[in-house]
């Protein structure tokens, strides 16, 4: 899986003229190892700093982590494991410090380095200098997906889909949104045939589908509350999203309307998006399909996705990359009104040579 994720990073230090590339984002280090390092519960209690790839210009790629991270030996890395977790107490950032420099003996890791900046740990900057950035030459190189990342994307795409079939039918009068999300997140997990980290939303009713950022909660559904359900999986360390929007029971008029300029404006997406559009273009024809019909959300109309659900380039309207073929775009046009209810529809799109092919697969329909 790596050879070409590294030659990819390999490019980038040559851009930048740096020698190494010193990855320290759980995202990157999954990009340029093939290993998932375990996110769902944050920063692990039982390591002594983020886990760390090394990518060596001329060649060498090495991996530190703990060994509750490790899950064997990877081909073409050099693993470097220290004790985070044992029968004894640890003192897990010396360990870890000694796993650094480790690995800076083992390949000869020097010369002009480039970082993660925002997770590059400060306890180690005495062995590996903070050097300078390679955020966004690895972003955009990270864009364009490989053909192992497709398939990975596709086997995430499906326990996505899986998640959203089950919500509809799960989904009934007297269940709350904890309890009917829980029964979403066993069928996934069912399916993937293990733990996956899961972010997005489950919410109902009015109040809490008109606005943004309402954690899914006790609530319990009632005949004719709107429901947004918003998953994103991680599955073998690449994620999917997907969202669907339903009323339970009945819907009213106005709810019907902007779902169906939402559905209509992500219909649009998938007959239009093809390589060589921008990026800016692309998100002012959807927000003006939306606007035609009165509706309009505040947010991006989208973003790339692979190792992180919401990877380079967001859909803005001041993003001027062009879209490539093999990107993978995730397309959600909503509308959240008061006193009415929100409304949001996403599916997960891969770009090809001439068009958009649909990577999830799941009943989109206004009414349960």
């Amino acid at each position: 899986m790596t050879n070409e994720h590294c030659d990819r990073i390999r490019l980038c230090l040559t851009e930048l003229g740096a020698d190494w590339a010193v990855l320290s984002g759980p995202d990157a280090v999954c990009y340029a190892t093939g290993q998932p390092i375990p996110i769902e519960t944050g920063p692990s209690p039982f390591t002594g700093g983020p886990a760390l790839a090394f990518v060596g210009r001329s060649g060498g790629v090495g991996l530190v982590c703990s060994n509750v991270e490790a899950s064997g030996p990877i081909a073409g890395v050099t693993l470097e494991t220290y004790a985070g977790f044992s029968g004894v107490v640890t003192d897990q950032l010396a360990n870890y410090r000694r796993a650094v420099e480790g690995m800076v003996r083992k390949l000869g890791i020097g010369g002009k380095l480039a970082v993660q900046k925002p997770s590059h740990p400060a306890s180690i900057t005495d062995i590996v200098p903070m050097g300078m950035s390679i955020d966004l030459h690895l972003n955009r190189a990270r864009a364009v997906k490989t053909a192992d990342e497709i398939a990975a994307l596709r086997i995430a795409a499906k326990g996505a889909s899986a998640g959203q079939n089950a919500a509809r039918r799960l989904t009934r009068p007297g269940l709350s949104e904890l309890e009917i999300l829980n029964g979403i997140r066993a069928v996934i997990e069912d399916g993937a045939g293990s733990r996956c980290a899961l972010t997005g939303e489950y919410v109902a009713g009015i109040e809490r589908t008109s606005t943004l950022g309402n954690p899914p909660g006790a609530r319990k559904l009632i005949s004719g509350d709107p429901v947004i359900c918003d998953l994103a999986p991680r599955i073998n360390g690449y994620w999917s999203d997907s969202c669907a929007s339903f009323c339970l029971d009945t819907a009213t008029d106005v709810w019907l309307a902007q779902y169906r300029r939402a559905k209509e404006t992500l219909d649009l997406a998938i007959s239009t998006l093809r390589p060589g559009l921008s990026v800016a273009d692309f998100d002012r024809a959807l927000r003006a399909h939306m606007q035609g019909a009165g509706f309009s959300y505040p947010h991006h109309s989208g973003h790339g996705i692979g190792t992180s659900v919401h990877e380079w380039p967001r859909l803005v309207p001041d993003e001027p990359a062009l879209i490539e073929k093999d990107m993978v775009l995730m397309v959600e046009p909503g509308s959240y009104l008061p006193g009415i209810g929100g409304a949001r529809c996403e599916h997960m799109l891969r770009v090809t040579s001439t068009g958009a092919e649909m990577l999830t697969d799941f009943l989109m329909d206004p009414v349960l």
